[in-house]
């Protein structure tokens, strides 16, 4: 017992350093980790609030613009970008749209009304739309900047369904070239056709080059153009042609970002890929016959009639037409995804995700049967089915709160 206690040995001075140090080192990567950790939190805390404020301000304009008529005629409101870089609902430049601890910046409206020669437009600080025509589609562009220079983009189209009472008093200004009776816009038993997007003289059609694309020849001409090959646009990074002139008719495009004007028509006879956060913008007529894929916060928005084959639109993208569609195959909506049709809506099979919405102007005509889960489709005229059993239909006096795995109409009798 006593040999063992006197072989016993405690600490050395060495030893003792050497566990303070790692001990040391430890606390420091502990300590890292979780300030590491609470500034990521921070950082997603505050690009959430910059979208969640997006989205409120898209929101409110959306509120705006539809707003119901006023008793004076017409009822209109203003939109102006100031050096500020804020945005304002009125000329006085009192009214701010969204928090003032954000900005706005690359901000683009276009109140599209009647033809692009008459469009009303913001494109730089200091431009105001004085009289925003709320019966016609206003195309909104921007991205919002917060305090830690945060960024977050922007771009949708917001519409507005012309009101009965328009409707009506157009009818009665026009009954003498109406025979007989005014018509019933509630009526049911009239067909409701598509009107066809018919095949263009592609032989009058420009064949674009690579050269071309690289140095934006055709972006000032009056040409049509057409490229025999799968169109990659932009061509490059540093690209800054984003705008046709005229008509376009491809074999396949891929847009991989940023945004392509096409001031008339598109024909595409092959895919037509989206990718993320891009946006297609056609002024007229959309035929697309092979695929359609908008990829996440992908934007498809089309000034008149669109037709395509199988499309699919994946999270948080969108399609706007501002007069009839039609989908000759599956039309795949998932997560918080949204299809607005203006006028009438013509498709075959369609499944919905959750948070999905289709909101259809007037007409809705569903030839297969739909797949609903927690989406939500809503038919501001008349609905009509051809299968059996058809889905449950629900009645509201607007598409606002439109239900979930059911079809909601307005305006029904």
């Amino acid at each position: 017992m006593k040999k063992y206690l006197q072989n016993e040995r405690g600490l050395t001075l060495i030893e003792l350093l050497a566990t303070i140090v790692i001990g040391a080192i430890v606390i420091g990567l502990a300590t890292s980790v979780f300030v590491s950790a609470a500034k990521q939190n921070k950082t997603t805390y505050e690009h959430n609030a910059l979208r969640q404020e997006a989205n409120l301000i898209i929101t409110k304009l959306r509120q705006i613009h539809q707003e119901p008529d006023s008793n004076e005629a017409p009822y209109s409101y203003s939109l102006c970008y100031e050096s500020n870089e804020k945005i304002y609902l009125d000329t006085t430049l009192t009214n701010s749209l969204g928090n003032e601890n954000y900005k706005f910046k690359n901000v683009e409206f276009i109140n599209a009304v009647n033809t692009p020669d008459s469009y009303k437009t913001i494109e730089s600080t200091n431009d105001c739309i004085n009289s925003v025509d709320i019966y016609s589609p206003l195309l909104v562009k921007f991205t919002l900047v917060n305090n830690q220079g945060q960024e977050f983009d922007m771009n949708t189209a917001i519409a507005r369904i012309t009101p009965l009472d328009e409707v009506l008093r157009e009818w009665e200004e026009n009954e003498e070239e109406l025979p007989g009776e005014v018509p019933n816009p509630s009526e049911t038993t009239e067909q409701v056709v598509f009107q066809e997007i018919d095949n263009d003289d592609f032989t009058q059609y420009k064949e674009l080059s690579n050269g071309d694309l690289n140095s934006c020849k055709y972006d000032d001409t009056n040409h049509n153009y057409k490229d025999n090959g799968t169109l990659n646009f932009p061509p490059n990074k540093e690209g800054k042609c984003g705008s046709f002139p005229k008509s376009l008719f491809v074999e396949n495009l891929e847009l991989s970002s940023g945004t392509l004007d096409i001031s008339e028509s598109f024909y595409n006879k092959g895919k037509t890929v989206l990718q993320e956060s891009s946006t297609l913008n056609v002024f007229s007529n959309a035929r697309l016959s092979g695929d359609l894929e908008l990829k996440k916060d992908a934007s498809l928005i089309i000034g008149n009639r669109l037709q395509a084959s199988k499309t699919t639109l994946e999270s948080k993208s969108d399609i706007y037409v501002g007069d009839s569609a039609r989908f000759t195959s599956d039309l795949i909506l998932k997560s918080n995804t949204e299809l607005y049709v203006e006028n009438n809506l013509f498709a075959q099979k369609i499944t919905l995700a959750n948070g999905a919405k289709i909101i259809v102007g007037n007409a809705g005509i569903f030839e297969k049967p739909i797949t609903m889960n927690n989406g939500s489709i809503c038919v501001e005229g008349r609905a009509s089915f051809s299968f059996e059993p058809e889905p449950v239909v629900v009645y509201a006096d607007s598409c606002t709160n439109p239900a979930l795995n059911k079809i909601t109409v307005v305006n029904k009798p």
